[in-house]
């Protein structure tokens, strides 16, 4: 089973060929062979070329049917925090304040998490459904037991 668990997300931003590259010697180390599928983002391009990973690129405009989050999570997330942005701004702005999108990092934070409390479970339902992730998933595991 994978165990390199130590290599973060902001490796990966930062420095994706490095991250690769320790992916790889781990997966070596461990005599392992995986996957990893990436979407078409020009970021995501490597000069790295790995021995125990193998790199499969999905097709333009494919994220939107494969990613659920981009399916329609992100998008609710982000109205529900702009939603609140924008109802904080005409609160500030009815007691007279002047600066009325000026806001700290913690109440940005708040403002966030209320945001994602927001996402009803339907919502991400139907982006997953959207995917139709689990219904291969499913499939392919009901035909293997045929």
């Amino acid at each position: 089973m994978f165990l390199c668990h130590q290599l973060c997300n902001l490796t990966l931003i930062c420095h994706p060929n490095r991250w690769l590259k320790k992916l790889d010697l781990c997966m070596k180390r461990e005599q392992q062979e995986i996957c990893l599928f990436i979407d078409n983002f020009s970021g995501h391009k490597v000069s790295y070329e790995p021995s125990n990973i193998s790199l499969e690129f999905f097709e333009p405009n494919m994220t939107s049917f494969i990613q659920p989050c981009d399916a329609g999570i992100i998008h609710c997330f982000k109205a529900l925090y702009r939603w609140n942005f924008c109802a904080r701004a005409v609160d500030l702005d009815a007691v007279g304040e002047r600066n009325i999108y000026k806001l700290t990092l913690l109440e940005g934070m708040t403002m966030a998490k209320a945001a994602w409390e927001a996402v009803s479970a339907k919502t991400i339902q139907h982006c997953w459904d959207h995917t139709k992730i689990q219904l291969y998933v499913l499939t392919t595991v009901v035909n293997n037991l045929c």
